[in-house]
């Protein structure tokens, strides 16, 4: 599966991709149209397998990991700090003197992040040369490197694919299909799932957001074993799974919709369209978003 874009700023899409495997690298293959793209961020034009190195900057997200970045504190009080320039002048006989001069000046206080300083590595695929990044785990610890890397690929590339790192293969779409980006197995509490939740809900109004965070908090209560998120036509749409009770929670951002539960058909479910699912013939109970609400997805998700 090939992510593209200019950036992300979670991890569902390359979660996506990587089908529920751990442990990943991003690559891009080398093409005959890349001469240009590679000298950009300092491969030779036609690069040999095991080349490595730190990509130039090309942008904001190379920048940082080469360079870092310095914050400017505003939330600290100003301090004053020695600031030096080259300068020209006249003394009291009209002579032009010229030199370093250095004032002191209040500022705010700069915290300066280290660079990433990430290798991009040429890599054999199956006879075809590939640039990629060394390998990630895929877990909350390295959300932030995760995220890091996978901007730095689509900001060099726009687009990269996801290989396992220990068998060295493409990871390939599973779901044909797909109108959802399927989460790896595992448990889903509210504190995993709100930075999901809130990419989608950045947009809405704050009395909204704080309805559709205290349904989609409730739903996480109970320890969901399984998640995914709607994309395209599905976007603003999750569905929470029970594996163990075979139950599947269809929950959605948008304020006068139901709540949808579905037994345990998901992969049915995940190849058909939203109407096909709540029109057709597959098996659902809806409850509607009133008083009662919370009392009947308790009386679920308990049994």
């Amino acid at each position: 599966m090939q992510v593209k874009g200019k950036s992300i700023r979670s991890v569902t899409r390359l979660l996506a991709a990587s089908q529920g495997c751990e442990e990943v690298k991003l690559a891009h293959k080398v093409s005959d149209n890349m001469e240009d793209l590679l000298s950009a961020i300092g491969f030779d034009k036609e690069p040999q397998t095991g080349d490595y190195l730190i990509p130039k900057v090309v942008g904001k997200v190379t920048a940082l990991n080469a360079h870092g970045k310095e914050v400017i504190r505003k939330d600290l009080p100003l301090e004053p700090q020695a600031r030096s320039y080259y300068r020209t002048w006249e003394d009291w006989h009209g002579q032009e003197h010229s030199g370093i001069q250095t004032r002191y000046i209040d500022m705010y206080p700069r915290e300066y992040k280290p660079a990433f300083e990430e290798t991009l590595h040429v890599i054999d695929v199956d006879g075809n040369k590939y640039i990629a990044t060394d390998s990630m785990q895929l877990n909350e610890q390295n959300e932030t490197r995760n995220i890091h890397l996978s901007n730095l690929m689509l900001e060099c590339f726009s687009s990269f694919e996801v290989l396992d790192s220990r068998s060295g293969n493409v990871i390939s779409t599973k779901v044909k299909q797909l109108h959802w980006d399927i989460l790896p197995p595992g448990e889903y509490p509210w504190a995993k799932a709100k930075s999901l939740v809130g990419e989608v809900t950045k947009k809405l109004k704050d009395s909204e957001k704080g309805v559709v965070d205290a349904r989609m908090q409730t739903i996480t209560s109970y320890n969901p074993d399984f998640l995914a998120t709607g994309r395209a036509g599905f976007s603003g749409y999750f569905i929470y799974g029970f594996a163990s009770k075979g139950i599947y929670v269809l929950e959605s951002i948008y304020l006068d919709n139901a709540t949808y539960i579905f037994g345990d058909k998901w992969e049915q479910l995940s190849r058909l369209t939203k109407n096909q699912i709540i029109n057709g013939e597959i098996e659902y109970r809806r409850i509607v978003h009133d008083k009662k609400w919370s009392k009947i997805i308790r009386s679920i998700l308990t049994e």
